[in-house]
């Protein structure tokens, strides 16, 4: 699952959220740089969120934040809300 949206009003970035829901690899990257990488094979919070700030001389705050159903969450539909300084911007499903 691919989710890709832009950041800034003068000072753009683009954003790639990408989650493989199989192998329960995650990784953000700003501008193609990665800035997140990690793997996941159990949780039990039902929202994952991920936090964090982009641009130099233009800053914003991105959440991202990934819900999970309670069993069977491998089979099920997984949410994906990005925001951008608290405003949503961008939805998907894993």
């Amino acid at each position: 699952m691919d989710l890709s949206f832009e950041v800034g009003d003068k000072e753009f970035h683009d954003v790639l959220f990408q989650f493989d829901k199989v192998w329960g690899g995650l990784n953000i990257y700003v501008d193609g740089e990665s800035i997140i990488k990690t793997v996941r094979f159990a949780s039990l919070s039902l929202v994952k969120t991920w936090e964090f700030e982009v641009g130099e001389t233009e800053k914003h705050k991105v959440k991202i934040e990934k819900h999970r159903a309670l069993m069977f969450a491998g089979f099920r539909p997984q949410p994906v809300h990005a925001f951008v300084d608290g405003k949503h911007v961008a939805s998907g499903i894993a």
